[in-house]
């Protein structure tokens, strides 16, 4: 872990209740609490980006693999059982 840094942030009430009962849910602070949960939501919304890319990238590949005939060469085995 990097060094920390302070920031002020402004939270709802039952936020601010469940961060204070952060043993409970086996944190040694109410910060780790926290910087646990920036990490995961940066992690979901990385992933999330990785996915949108990923299909804007099959999409844009599409007509090679529908129109290339070498591409398209055993498109017809699609979905044969081999075993």
């Amino acid at each position: 872990m990097g060094a920390l840094v302070q920031k002020k942030v402004s939270i709802t009430r039952e936020q601010k209740y469940f961060i204070e009962n952060y043993r409970k849910w086996g944190f040694s602070d109410q910060s780790s609490i926290i910087r646990e949960a920036l990490n995961r939501f940066i992690r979901e919304l990385e992933a999330s980006r990785r996915k949108i890319s990923m299909a804007q990238k099959a999409q844009e590949l599409l007509s090679d693999y529908t129109d290339d005939g070498e591409l398209t060469t055993f498109t017809v085995l699609d979905g044969e059982d081999f075993l």
